[in-house]
């Protein structure tokens, strides 16, 4: 029995592929069941069934949230019972994907024990430029600097959602050395959420021109301003939330585990709760619901209205 747990998506990926690969499992003895969206007498009548044609067998459990801090409606008894008396030609792969695990829970105790248990949580250094040059460079190639930071800039800085556009980039560019930043445009698809935390953090800080070239961005993807709006009103609302978290005196790692967000993230949102008045995100708040009014009761056109917001408020 094996526990993967962490907050890097890649790592458990990884780390559990790797799992039954080692064992000489091949894929299609592999049977993989999402904790949120089966039944568990269904996963463990799968782990206690025995292999057809083959010694062994992986079942691979994955968003096993009943192991974290998070509330649990399910009975867990029946997995107690199988941690008990396990079967012995099943490889079986929880996996949770939280940097914390409730250890009060019988079942926590239980898999510690009785289970290996692999942390796949992210470095706080970790080095992504690093880790992508190495990569490309593996793979026989080279990447400008400024495509590997349009690269990072576009997809963000979650490893599973990264090594998945890395893997496109390099298929995309079979057969050519050095990757460019036109190459990155053309094939990486833009991670929106972090676009838009970017550009909020643009808007506190009155930087005109990086609000200008985010906008510019996604007016490329022929993203809708009224969705942007309401994404950016939802990004305001967060910091709004934060403000409260600071005032009841919860810690970083509070904050982190109630917004299930990286520390990077969470850092920004501190920051930005701290130096930024509740009136002045009120106003931003209030402004795009009287903009949002406008365009939907056609007063004005929505992209005009958004560009005109951004720069009134950039440079306010």
């Amino acid at each position: 029995m094996y526990l993967f747990y962490g907050n890097d998506n890649y790592l458990l990926k990884s780390r559990t592929e790797k799992c039954w690969k080692e064992a000489a499992i091949e894929e299609e003895s592999v049977e993989t069941y999402d904790f949120e969206e089966t039944s568990i007498d269904e996963v463990l009548s799968s782990a206690m069934t025995i292999p057809f044609l083959t010694e062994k067998k992986a079942v691979v459990w994955t968003n096993a949230l009943f192991l974290s801090t998070a509330p649990v409606v399910k009975e867990l008894t029946n997995i107690e019972i199988y941690l008990e008396n396990p079967n012995p030609s099943t490889i079986f792969i929880i996996v949770c994907p939280t940097q914390t695990l409730d250890k009060k829970r019988k079942v926590v105790k239980m898999l510690l024990e009785k289970a290996e248990v692999v942390v796949c949580n992210k470095e706080e250094h970790q080095d992504l430029y690093g880790e992508i040059k190495r990569i490309i460079k593996e793979n026989g190639k080279s990447i400008d600097a400024n495509a590997l930071q349009q690269f990072i800039s576009r997809v963000g800085t979650d490893s599973l959602t990264m090594m998945n556009e890395l893997d496109k980039l390099l298929l995309f560019s079979e057969g050519i050395d050095k990757i460019d930043i036109q190459m990155v445009r053309d094939v990486t698809t833009r991670n929106l959420e972090e676009n838009i935390f970017t550009l909020v953090n643009a808007l506190l800080a009155k930087d005109h021109t990086l609000i200008m070239h985010i906008y510019k961005d996604l007016l490329t993807m022929n993203i809708d301003p009224v969705w942007m709006m309401g994404v950016i009103m939802n990004k305001f609302q967060e910091i709004l939330y934060t403000k409260e978290l600071i005032h009841l005196k919860r810690t970083f790692e509070e904050i982190m585990k109630y917004f299930q967000a990286s520390k990077g993230r969470v850092y920004y949102m501190v920051k930005n709760a701290k130096d930024t008045s509740d009136d002045e995100l009120y106003e931003y708040m209030s402004e795009l619901e009287t903009l949002d009014y406008q365009i939907k009761s056609g007063q004005i056109d929505k992209f005009i209205g958004i560009e005109m917001f951004l720069y009134r408020r950039a440079s306010i």
